[in-house]
């Protein structure tokens, strides 16, 4: 009866969509043995599972997923949408197989894998096998909580996507039979309730209930392991041990195991970790004061689980986690957990980084990045303030990344380009000297074509690339674009009015957008049609850019009397003045442009000679505009958006003209140009790693 009365307040809430929840809706609990032979791969486990109906209906069937049966052959959804290969990863066929089996499943006596079968409710692969439908003997009624006895076996595999094995490292994800969630009606502004439960795809990752959750596993006594949540028990015997961790109010769990593990042990102090400079911007900012934001922060763990040959790198994620901690908090809202725990994967495990939960991601460190000049390369601390804030926006705003996937990676985008550009400056010089901030390097990787807009499911983007493009640079530039518009007070207000209002629930790209379009600007209720639902584009430019001198007025008057000239054609005209001694007036004309459907507003900017500078205003409406300017000084150039505030301008490298004979741009500018298309260059190949 306890359960019932909580699943009815439950779904009491769900008729409050205003309301901002102060903790989750509990809908699953978890408690899992599971014991694994490092030498054999073969994992054994078990699970007591708890699963509350959230809705009003009865539910006469449930759905599970069967994560690692991704990797069980060649078959498989995944398999076939990633050909062998993931992010830059290969997998490895044959020995590297993973899958997992369950072999019973019990609810009050009666055993349902009899009766379970594989769905593909995405493509109807019948051979995909990471979908398990379990019907039951009888609904479990609204509110009533189902009490599951699972046991399952399976083999981990090589690690390739997220998951899996190199040597004796081993990182556990998604790695249990996880049931899916059942959608009531009003959830993420769907009709009719349901199950919401896709298959493993390549460019899909994953969504799932609320609930706490106690792991026991057994290993060799040797394995370092870290966890999700917190240890509470150790027991040893026969060379082995069992630890026993918990964890409340997360959607998912995971662990790792290394016996090479140095571990690397420090903590957030609110007192002493909040830098005096960014709460004082973010109280004028949302006009809250200081003590108001301090409210909710606490002490935190952290954990490095690091390799014995990546010392050098320990403060640098250390200090990226704690700033990240501080950034949210204020941004957001403060990190509601006791711990964090940072895995630094091997080298030769690379498929494993950048994987998230809300308490624990996995990070990269490179022993070549810790030597000059590449000590200058911040990707480390990128990663780890990317990974780590992940738990905010899959973990504690949780969106569902298999329909949604830029509610996750795209805000994540966005907060890592703010937080690290805040914290470090630039991202990487390339070469040293050459400074490339993060917001540039997303805004070089964002400005590509391709055939998708950004809001799509995962595994219906025309490519690998199309889905990369439009999950994290595209959406991370175009809330940048929004923030431009709206101006530092109203889009920091909206933004962590969304935070804190989806903060424990599951919300849509149009929650988001409400909070985007509050403030009424018509301009971005246009720019998200157009891109979030449409391909938009735009790109600003300066066509035509001359100055030459103004002698007055010359030829026929009203009275057709010729002025400043001698019609007789047998008398040779007059010299034209020599422009470096004509002392003005000066007449200039500047054209400037828009290709692409995006209409905003830029500034125009023409710079003379004298060092006097004109700025003008253009809506951006039409595809073109003129100034004809008249002024004492010669034109030297014309340049649109000087500001660089259209940041989805998709070629800036065309914003700017130099009148003739004055100098164009210098040498350091080409580097920097340069530069920054070595960075798209890098990217290509990094973007999967976050």
């Amino acid at each position: 009866m306890k359960h019932i009365a909580f699943a009815a307040a439950a779904t009491l809430a769900l008729a409050l969509p205003a309301a901002a929840l102060e903790t989750p809706r509990k809908i699953v609990d978890y408690d899992i043995r599971v014991s694994f032979d490092p030498e054999t791969k073969i994992v054994e486990g078990s699970e007591t599972l708890k699963w509350t109906n959230p809705s009003d209906a009865p539910v006469g069937e449930l759905r599970f997923h069967l994560y690692w049966n991704a990797f069980r052959n060649d078959r498989s959804t995944f398999f076939k949408e990633s050909g062998g290969q993931l992010r830059g990863d290969k997998a490895e066929t044959g020995k590297g197989w993973g899958y997992t089996d369950v072999t019973s499943m019990k609810w009050d006596g009666a055993e349902l894998i009899k009766g379970a079968r594989f769905e593909s409710p995405d493509d109807g692969n019948p051979d995909d096998r990471t979908v398990l439908a379990v019907p039951l003997p009888r609904p479990v009624a609204p509110g009533e909580t189902a009490t599951l006895a699972i046991a399952w076996k399976a083999k981990v595999p090589k690690v390739y996507a997220r998951a899996g094995y190199v040597r004796d490292f081993f990182m556990f994800g998604q790695w249990f039979p996880q049931i899916g969630v059942y959608e009531p009606a009003g959830r993420r502004r769907r009709t009719d309730a349901g199950w919401n439960c896709h298959q493993y795809h390549a460019n899909s990752e994953f969504y799932a209930d609320w609930g706490d959750w106690r792991v026991a596993i057994t290993l060799p006594e040797k394995f370092v392991v870290g966890s999700a949540g917190a240890l509470v028990d150790t027991k040893t015997a026969g060379g082995k041990k069992t630890l026993t961790f918990e964890q409340k109010a997360v959607h998912n769990f995971a662990f790792t195991a290394d016996p090479r593990y140095v571990v690397v042990e420090d903590a957030f102090d609110p007192a002493k970790d909040i830098p005096k400079d960014e709460i004082a911007l973010a109280s004028r900012t949302l006009g809250r004061s200081e003590a108001e934001l301090r409210a909710g922060f606490h002490k935190v763990a952290i954990k490095l689980y690091r390799q014995p040959e990546h010392g050098a790198f320990d403060r640098r994620h250390i200090e990226a986690q704690k700033w990240a901690l501080a950034w949210t908090g204020l941004w957001a809202f403060p990190y509601p957990y006791a711990q964090i725990s940072i895995v630094d994967t091997p080298e030769d495990g690379l498929g494993a980084t950048g994987m998230e939960y809300e308490t624990i991601y996995t990070t990269v460190s490179l022993k070549w990045m810790s030597r000059w000049p590449f000590t200058r390369l911040f990707v480390p601390e990128t990663v780890t303030i990317h990974e780590f804030t992940h738990g905010y926006w899959m973990g504690l705003v949780a969106s569902n990344e298999f329909e949604e996937s830029w509610m996750d990676e795209g805000i994540n985008t966005f907060t890592e380009l703010v937080m690290v550009d805040r914290k470090y400056g630039t991202y990487l010089e390339l070469p040293p000297g050459i400074g490339v901030t993060n917001e540039e390097s997303n805004r070089v990787s964002a400005l590509t074509q391709d055939h998708d807009p950004i809001l799509s499911s995962s595994w219906k983007y025309a490519t690998e690339n199309s889905y990369a493009r439009n999950s994290y640079p595209q959406p991370g530039t175009t809330i940048q674009q929004i923030r431009r518009l709206l101006g530092e007070q109203a889009f920091w207000r909206a933004f962590r009015g969304y935070a804190e209002r989806w903060r424990f629930d599951h919300p849509t790209s149009e929650d988001f957008f409400d909070f985007m379009r509050a403030s009424g600007n018509p301009v971005v209720a246009a720019l998200i049609q157009k891109t979030w639902y449409g391909r938009g584009w735009v790109d600003f430019s300066i066509l035509t850019a001359t100055t030459r001198p103004d002698d007055g007025f010359t030829g026929f008057d009203d009275a057709d009397k010729p002025v400043n000239f001698d019609p007789d054609p047998k008398k040779k005209p007059p010299e034209k003045p020599d422009e470096k001694k004509h002392k003005g007036p000066w007449r200039s004309l500047v054209t400037v442009s828009r290709d692409g459907d995006i209409e905003m507003p830029v500034n125009v900017a023409l710079t003379f000679k004298d060092g006097t500078t004109v700025k003008r205003t253009w809506d951006g409406a039409s595809g073109w505009i003129k100034y004809r300017v008249t002024s004492s000084s010669p034109l030297v150039k014309a340049e649109v958006d000087p500001e660089r505030r259209a940041v989805l301008d998709r070629n800036p490298w065309n914003n700017a003209r130099f009148t003739k004979k004055y100098e164009g741009p210098s040498a350091a500018a080409k580097s920097r140009t340069y530069a920054l298309h070595l960075v798209e260059i890098l990217l290509s190949t990094l973007w999967g790693v976050l």
